[in-house]
């Protein structure tokens, strides 16, 4: 028995011990092979957004190939529009960041008039222990299409309009392919319960994963076009801008809502004279994402694929740790489509269980719950 024991023991650590090999070679992979896995994996979540109106619409005896070129011609034409819409805003927003800059420092510095004596005796201090002659440091901005903004924020090697490309291409023959990888894992599962397994989750994930994607994509529309409106009403410059910058920002849980918030905050402080007002601006922008994270995004995309914050905080730090900006965005779709993946898997039914938002029925919370653990302890 006590051999039995030890084999069990030294099976579980050897488990253990292998499971961590693997997640520590699974994420030097994903770093090294970002400029592949990124495209593939921006591709395959386009395909599978789609994939249920392209299986609808094969039964209509419309061509698949038909469909997913629609479909695609339909995100190329609306990601151009976007973009087109938005660059002059955004490349006009970087050309004078400089003076933004300098206006808020001024603006601060009247703000907090009783603390200039502090400040300009730091400054003396400064001034004093620079060594004399000291070069002056440049600043050199570099100029280029706006296209090489993204490509500077992204962090990643090649360019973006390359991924841009790629991205598409995969998605075009993921969404033209049919049912084919679907049917070839039918073919090498071997027994016929294993195969109506796999195409359930299949099924199951293509389903709830497209369904996530299109109402939060839907939801951030309307919050970003909710902010360019009512900032154009109280005067706000460049409100479609901000209205996208909102769009692209929710799309990151928590991180995307605060920096939101700051940047209208800071823009509003240096187009206006008055702080009350300027108040106004990013107040509005937490009031109205606010009412999306509490109200309208519970409601329509429902408990069943809320996720936990604590979850969604780690996939956005390990993702942003991984890949910077571009991790972020593909963090909560990728935790998605493990939830889901996870839900159907009893093995992995308690992964899932983590992942999830909703507190089971069953289980007492508070008071009740510290009472039952210590109940368990004692026995």
């Amino acid at each position: 028995m006590d051999d039995t024991d030890q084999i069990t023991r030294y099976a579980k650590h050897t488990r253990n011990f292998t499971l961590g090999l693997f997640l520590l070679a699974f994420g030097l992979f994903i770093d090294f092979a970002q400029d592949f896995i990124l495209p593939v994996l921006l591709g395959f979540f386009i395909a599978i957004t789609f994939r249920p109106a392209i299986r609808m619409l094969a039964r209509r005896h419309v061509p698949e190939w038909l469909a997913a070129g629609g479909f695609l011609s339909v995100v190329v034409i609306a990601v151009a529009a976007f973009v087109y819409s938005i660059v002059g805003p955004i490349t006009s927003f970087i050309d004078n960041a400089p003076a933004y800059v300098k206006t808020f420092g001024i603006k601060l510095r009247d703000l907090l008039g009783s603390f200039s004596a502090m400040l300009n005796f730091a400054e003396k201090i400064k001034a004093a222990t620079e060594p004399a002659g000291a070069a002056t440091q440049e600043v050199v901005v570099r100029e280029g299409p706006p296209i090489a903004y993204l490509g500077q924020i992204t962090g990643y090697s090649i360019s973006i309009l390359a991924t841009v490309v790629l991205t598409l291409v995969i998605a075009a023959f993921l969404m033209a392919s049919g049912d084919l990888f679907y049917a070839k894992l039918v073919r090498v599962l071997p027994t016929l319960r294993d195969k109506k397994t796999a195409l359930r989750i299949v099924y199951d994930v293509e389903r709830e994963v497209s369904a996530y994607l299109l109402i939060v994509t839907a939801v951030n529309a309307g919050l970003g076009l909710a902010i360019a409106v009512c900032y154009y009403v109280l005067g706000m410059p460049s409100p479609l801008m901000w209205g996208a910058v909102a769009f692209i920002l929710n799309f990151v849980p928590y991180v995307g809502a605060i920096t939101g918030i700051l940047s209208a905050g800071l823009m509003a402080v240096v187009s206006f004279d008055s702080f009350a007002y300027a108040a106004v601006f990013p107040l509005t922008y937490a009031v109205l994402n606010g009412l999306e994270n509490q109200f309208v995004s519970p409601l329509l995309l429902g408990r069943r694929l809320q996720l936990n914050s604590v979850a969604i905080l780690l996939a956005l730090t390990f993702w942003s740790w991984i890949w910077g900006i571009a991790g972020t965005i593909v963090a909560v779709p990728v935790l998605v489509t493990i939830k889901v993946f996870c839900d159907h898997l009893d093995s992995l039914a308690g992964i899932g269980e983590f992942l999830s938002e909703k507190y089971p029925e069953d289980v007492p919370s508070g008071q009740e719950t510290l009472v039952q653990s210590a109940a368990v302890i004692k026995q």
